[in-house]
């Protein structure tokens, strides 16, 4: 431990269950502290919005934990740990899909990877969800926010790489406290060989179903525009063109 109390040497005892989540191996912990050792890790910060073992971390997913890093330098990063029960073998696929997308301004930048681990910029902010259910009177910023994510996923339509879960923004877009930016995360489901669905799959979670909807039609009542959402988004599904895309956020703009 280094004087703060959520901040720990690779080798602490408080970290083990991390590391090794959820099944400990002596031969897979250790091999995993080699990893983070090369990739210059020296620290890590219990800190974020997940519960854990009465800890608190940036995630946890269906195939990895992401932890707040620091190297030697004090530089602070997040790194994504594959789980021990993953049914993945290796983190290079999800490095490759965020190094592509990076090249359109989509996603954290991506660092670098090992077997079991990927490195990669840390965004300070809320998870999708938590943002929208605090900000209730700034209805321009809450339109700005809108349409930033479904700009995102125009640019993930075009380039072909299907996000995958979407339809679930909860957990999959960080949005920064003064909603200056807002980032979409966790591209281990991406592919580029299905059907793109990104801007439908925001769409529904922004204006038709779920908490975050729920929260943005209280003060913005898109509700009423139902019927034209759903006539644009079929145009737009059947062509994804700037032509039909553009109509969806003019609607959202001056609705």
């Amino acid at each position: 431990m280094t004087g703060f109390s959520n901040k720990f040497v690779l080798s602490s005892y408080r970290l083990v269950d991390f590391l090794c989540y959820p099944r400990f191996s002596a031969e897979e912990y250790n091999s995993r502290i080699n990893e983070l050792r090369s990739l210059n890790i020296k620290f890590v910060l219990l800190e974020g919005p997940t519960v854990l073992n009465n800890d608190n971390i940036l995630g946890k997913g269906n195939e990895g934990l992401v932890l707040k890093v620091s190297d030697h330098s004090n530089n602070r990063m997040a790194i994504k740990i594959r789980r021990t029960d993953s049914c993945r073998i290796e983190m290079e696929s999800e490095f490759n899909f965020y190094k592509y997308v990076n090249l359109y301004n989509v996603g954290p930048k991506a660092y670098l990877y090992t077997k079991n681990t990927l490195l990669m910029e840390w965004i300070e902010g809320l998870p999708a969800r938590k943002w929208f259910l605090s900000t209730k009177d700034r209805l321009d910023l809450v339109r700005k926010i809108i349409i930033d994510i479904l700009n995102q996923c125009y640019k993930l339509d075009k380039i072909g790489i299907d996000h995958g879960q979407l339809n679930k923004l909860d957990n999959h877009v960080i949005i920064s406290h003064d909603g200056s930016r807002c980032t979409i995360v966790d591209f281990e489901s991406a592919s580029s060989k299905r059907k793109v669905n990104n801007v439908t799959s925001a769409l529904q979670g922004l204006i038709f179903k779920g908490a975050i909807s729920e929260q943005v039609n209280k003060f913005l009542n898109y509700d009423n525009k139902k019927t034209e959402f759903l006539n644009l988004l079929s145009n737009y599904k059947h062509n994804k063109s700037r032509k039909n895309f553009d109509p969806i956020i003019s609607l959202i703009e001056y609705s």
